[in-house]
């Protein structure tokens, strides 16, 4: 079953993302969610993310900014991830003239258990929105986290396509290990088809690793010189257009 067969259910409306929640931390009634996407997420889900969420970020701060490394927390109850990021916020009312705002992306689990998630992508849409956060109040949280999630997914989404494709090319490289035109030919030539195949198989996985679309192209560019230099024709003809896909936005 191919990945995106196992998220078909458990992604909507998104096509990867769970969600997201916005989490305010004050000292009587501990962590709150203010805001969160898409509204139909659970409050037994809401309430969990906050909760937990707290017990990692609850530290007093070295200075009220934004925390650039975002953390990684399980939830199994709900299969999913979160990985989040923390805002020190300056308050006069709060217990040592702070208060904490986490902000939650929810990551289906299987996705974080095939780790071919790049959290520096991640960090990176993080730094995007927060880089110069100075500690002010932030009033339009709703449109924020729509924004993040709906990058976020963009970004998942495309990686999801990559695996997909992946996986077929996978295949059909396998396939082409036992076909006739490799064991028709002498014991040598299929000793070198069979290191080249291996060989692109290895910058098939390279690829499905790749945290950005230049790492993917480099990949992919020397995926195309061994089909080009190393293969036959036909097998070259059967993946220039699959694999040309693999980099369109």
């Amino acid at each position: 079953m191919t990945l995106s067969k196992t998220l078909k259910e458990k992604t909507k409306p998104y096509k990867i993302l769970v969600g997201m929640v916005w989490t305010t931390f004050d000292d009587i009634q501990g962590g709150m969610p203010v805001e969160w996407t898409p509204k139909t997420l659970s409050d037994e889900l809401l309430f969990g993310i906050s909760l937990r969420g707290m017990s990692v970020f609850s530290s007093r701060p070295n200075h009220i900014s934004y925390s650039k490394m975002p953390a990684t927390i399980p939830f199994p109850e709900h299969e999913l991830f979160s990985i989040c990021t923390v805002l020190y916020e300056t308050s006069e009312t709060n217990r040592g003239g702070f208060s904490i705002n986490l902000v939650s992306i929810l990551i289906p689990q299987v996705v974080m258990e095939m780790a071919w998630i790049d959290l520096r992508q991640i960090q990176a849409i993080f730094s995007k929105y927060f880089e110069y956060y100075e500690g002010d109040p932030i009033h339009h949280k709703k449109a924020l986290i729509k924004e993040i999630a709906h990058e976020t997914d963009l970004i998942l989404k495309r990686k999801l396509k990559v695996i997909n494709e992946g996986e077929k090319i996978r295949e059909h490289l396998t396939k082409y290990l036992d076909s006739y035109l490799v064991s028709s030919l002498t014991l040598d030539e299929q000793k070198l088809i069979h290191t080249r195949v291996i060989t692109l198989m290895r910058l098939l996985d390279r690829v499905l690793e790749a945290g950005d679309n230049e790492r993917i192209q480099r990949a992919l560019d020397r995926m195309n010189f061994i089909l080009e230099q190393e293969l036959s024709d036909e097998l070259v003809v059967m993946y220039q257009h699959t694999i040309s896909d693999l980099v369109q936005p």
